[in-house]
C-alpha cells in the first residue's frame, strides 16, 4: 500500500475527507472526497499528514493543497496544487519556491507552455508540471439536462454578486477585487432595488495596499458608522448555499480574482450555469473556447464605454424571457457535455493520480 500525505489543510485529522464538516460550505470539499476514493481504488491511502505523524507512517509522497513550506521527508515526493495566481498567494510566483517540488499541478498555461518565453516558466522548467483544471462540485439539487426555474418566474433577484470582501496583494493591473467593489457600488448608487451582495466581510471595506490605502480603509470604515450606515446597504450576509441564492437569480457577477491570465477559470462562472443563473463573466482571456459564448454575458465588451455599468445594466434590463431562456439552455447543453468534464472532481482526481503512480 503506497501512503500519501496532505499538506495545507490547518484542521488536519483528516477533516478534508469529511462531508459532514463545517467547512464542507456548498459541499466544496467533494474533489478531495473523490481523490481519496479514486486513490484506494488504486491502492493508495491518503491522510492529512498530521494524522500519518501520529500513528508514525512515514509518506511516500506529500500533496500540497496550499503553498506552505517544504516539510523535509526522506525518501518521500513532494507535489503542489497550484490553486491560486501570485497576485493573491505571492509565494506562486517564487521561482525557488516551486523547484522545490517533484512535481507541480496548474491550470496555468503558460507555466504549462514548453514554448514559453515567460521567466517563471523558464526559472522552471526543470520542474515537472501537469495540467488541473479547478474542479466544480455539482450541487445536491442539480439535475442534469434540466433548468432550475426556466425563465423570469421564481428568480426575485435581479442580480447578485457571491464572494468574499478580499484583496490583491500585489499591486496588479489585472486584480479584480476592486473591479468587483465598483460594481457593488455603481449598482448600490444607480439601482440599489435590483442588486444583492452575499459572502463574508463585507461588514467593512475593502482593504488596499500601501499607506494611502490604510487611511482610505479607516475613513470608509469610520464614516458609515458615525453615519449610523452600514458600508455595503446591499449586503444581506453570507449565502447558506450558493446555489439556493443562485437559483431565484436572473444574473450574477462573476468575476475572477485577476484578469487575463490564460487557464485560470474558477467556480464561479460553473456555480451560476448550475442554478440556470446567466454569469456576468469576467477572467480568463480565452473563455470563448472553454464555454460557449452563448452561456454567459462577457463583461468585456462593455468596458471600452465611458459608463460600462450603466451600459450593462441597460442591457440586462431590455433582456427578454425568450433571450434569457436562450443563455439558460446554452448553459444546460454545456454543463451536459464532454467539455465540462474536465471540470468535474472526477477528472480533478485522475489529473493528480497519474502523474504520482508514475
Amino acid at each position: 500500500m503506497v501512503v500519501g500525505g496532505i499538506v495545507g489543510w490547518e484542521e488536519g485529522q483528516d477533516d478534508l475527507f469529511n462531508p459532514l464538516s463545517p467547512r464542507n460550505r456548498d459541499d466544496c470539499l467533494e474533489p478531495f472526497r473523490v481523490l481519496r476514493a479514486k486513490a484506494a481504488e488504486q491502492g493508495i491511502e491518503l491522510h492529512t499528514l498530521d494524522v500519518l505523524e501520529k500513528t508514525g507512517i512515514t509518506p511516500q509522497f506529500n500533496l500540497y493543497i496550499e503553498s506552505l513550506p517544504l516539510i523535509p521527508i526522506n525518501n518521500c515526493k513532494n507535489y503542489l496544487i497550484r490553486f491560486e495566481t501570485d497576485l493573491t498567494v505571492p509565494i506562486n510566483g517564487d521561482a525557488d519556491y516551486l523547484n522545490q517540488f517533484d512535481g507541480i499541478f496548474t491550470w496555468d498555461t503558460v507555466l504549462l507552455s514548453k514554448n514559453s518565453e515567460n521567466a517563471l516558466n523558464q526559472k522552471t522548467a526543470s520542474t515537472p508540471k501537469f495540467p488541473l483544471a479547478y474542479p466544480n462540485v455539482l450541487p445536491a439539487a442539480f439535475q442534469l439536462n434540466q433548468i432550475v426555474n426556466l425563465g423570469f418566474a421564481g428568480r426575485d433577484l435581479f442580480c447578485v454578486l457571491i464572494g468574499s470582501n478580499r484583496h490583491a496583494n500585489l499591486p496588479d493591473a489585472r486584480e479584480l477585487y476592486s473591479e468587483r467593489v465598483k460594481a457593488i457600488r455603481w449598482f448600490e448608487a444607480n439601482a440599489p432595488g435590483d442588486f444583492t451582495l452575499f459572502g463574508n466581510g463585507w461588514r467593512v471595506p475593502q482593504k488596499r495596499l500601501g499607506k494611502s490605502g490604510k487611511w482610505r480603509y479607516r475613513l470608509e470604515k469610520v464614516i458609515p458608522f458615525l453615519m449610523g450606515k452600514a458600508v455595503f446597504p446591499s449586503y444581506r450576509g453570507t449565502a447558506k448555499s450558493k446555489f439556493a441564492v443562485l437559483s431565484k437569480a436572473r444574473f450574477c457577477i462573476c468575476y475572477e480574482n485577476a484578469r487575463d491570465i490564460p487557464g485560470y477559470l474558477t467556480e464561479k462562472l460553473f456555480d451560476a450555469l448550475f442554478a440556470g443563473c446567466v454569469p456576468i463573466y469576467w477572467g480568463e482571456p480565452n473563455i470563448q473556447e472553454i464555454v460557449p459564448s452563448n452561456c454567459f454575458i462577457d463583461f468585456r465588451q462593455f468596458v471600452k464605454g465611458s459608463n460600462p455599468y450603466q451600459d450593462l445594466y441597460q442591457y440586462l434590463s431590455k433582456m427578454t424571457e425568450e433571450d434569457f431562456i436562450a443563455y439558460q439552455e446554452a448553459g444546460k447543453q454545456f454543463l451536459a457535455s464532454p467539455a465540462f468534464r474536465p471540470f468535474s472532481s472526477e477528472a480533478f482526481a485522475q489529473a493528480i493520480l497519474g502523474p504520482i503512480q508514475s
